[in-house]
Parts: structure tokens; sequence; C-alpha cells
């Protein structure tokens, strides 16, 4: 069954027919001075954060998480309660901070490691710039994910993704928003790559939902897309 709704899923992304696609504008960031990810690399996922959509924020976030799951299908690591887990170690903070600060680094400070990313605010006078304590926090958890899951090994690749409101339209019909996501390698310390995408629905519970459990998929696709654009 899931993998019948797997397959279907790519079909109809491939098609182009998805509402979300016709009004999205991608953008993918590529990290050219780290190894390309082989195709049997393991990625663990962290939680979805959503802000600022109407309806249900846990319900929501549960739809894009999933949908975003079954996307890499194998080439995932179980974590069972892994949101649960996260908090209950301190690390509730970290998968929207680490998505969040993405789309600044690699647009504004023009790099793709948090810690480099702090040493260039500090050279600007930023003393206080967030990105001081993401390095050292992602380091930790990777640590600590390899522990808490018996995992052979601290796991290559972290994935993320965020989600936060643009505004509605002045109708009141349309909703626009970001998903910010982006790859970590644990092992360099950098982000490998990040996507930028931005969409509208309308502004309906049913249709945001629906346009989430697609949007997993199709965020999947733009993360490993052939492009190479910086």
């Amino acid at each position: 069954m899931l993998l019948t709704r797997f397959l279907w899923r790519l079909l109809f992304i491939c098609s182009c027919v998805l509402f979300v696609s016709s009004c999205s504008t991608p953008r993918l960031f590529i990290n050219n001075d780290i190894p390309v990810i082989a195709d049997d690399a393991k990625f663990i996922l962290l939680p979805t954060v959503i802000h600022g959509l109407s309806g249900s924020k846990v319900e929501k976030e549960a739809v894009f998480y999933g949908a975003f799951k079954m996307a890499f299908g194998e080439r995932k690591i179980d974590t069972p309660e892994l949101s649960t887990r996260l908090k209950k170690n301190g690390f509730a903070e970290v998968s929207w901070q680490m998505s969040h600060a993405m789309h600044r680094i690699v647009t504004d400070q023009d790099c793709f490691s948090y810690t480099q990313a702090y040493q260039l605010g500090l050279e600007n006078g930023q003393v206080n710039s967030k990105f001081r304590v993401l390095g050292r926090d992602l380091e930790q958890l990777s640590l600590w994910l390899k522990q808490a899951y018996q995992l052979a090994s601290v796991p290559e690749y972290i994935a993320v993704a965020h989600i936060d409101s643009m505004g509605v339209s002045k109708a009141g019909k349309l909703i626009k928003y970001r998903v910010i996501a982006g790859v970590y390698s644990t092992q360099r310390q950098a982000l490998e790559r990040v996507v930028s995408y931005v969409t509208e629905s309308p502004n309906h519970q049913d249709t945001i939902l629906y346009d989430l459990d697609n949007l997993g998929f199709l965020i999947y696709r733009e993360l490993f897309t052939s492009s190479t654009s910086r």
C-alpha cells in the first residue's frame, strides 16, 4: 500500500500537474567543496517545523513530515519517536534553528558552514550571531543520535525542512509560504545542499494539508535534482 502510494506520488509529480508546482520558484544551492552524496547514503530526517499556516500546526507538520520521510524511502534511517526524544534531551529547537538559518548563510554569507558564517559575522561586528552555537549543537546532536538509536556510527547526513508563511493575499483566498530544506554533512560539518522553494495554496485547511502532502515529495525532488546552481 505504501509502495503504491509512493509510486503514484512520483508519477503525479513528474507529470507537473500539482497545484503547488505551478506557482513555485525553487532555488538550489550545492556545496561543491565536499564530495557528492552517494546513491546509497543514509539520512536522518529531523522533524519539520511549520510557522504561520492556518489550521492545526501539529497536523500540518505531521502531514508534510510523513510525506518527506516517505519520499526518502529506504534512504532514511528509522528514528521512532524522534520529536519526543529530541525535546526530552534538550534538542527541541535545533531542527528549526538549523533550517531557518540555512537560507541566510547560503545567500547572505555565501558559505555552507554555520561556524564559518559565525566567523564572517564577527568580522562584520555581529558579536551575537545566531550561528555561534549551531555548529556545536549539531555536533552534539549527531553524537546523541548515534547513541540514542544504537547506530554503528554517527549518521553521515541530517536532512531537515522548515516552512514559514509569507502572508495571505488581500482577498484572503491564497496563502504564500517558503520551504527551506537542506542536507547537512556531519563528517564535513557543513551543509551539502540547500533548497529554497516558494509556493502558495488556497487558504483553506483541507487544501493546505493536501498540498503539504504533495510538497514533501516535491522538496525531495528539488533537493536531489541534477542542477548545480549557487
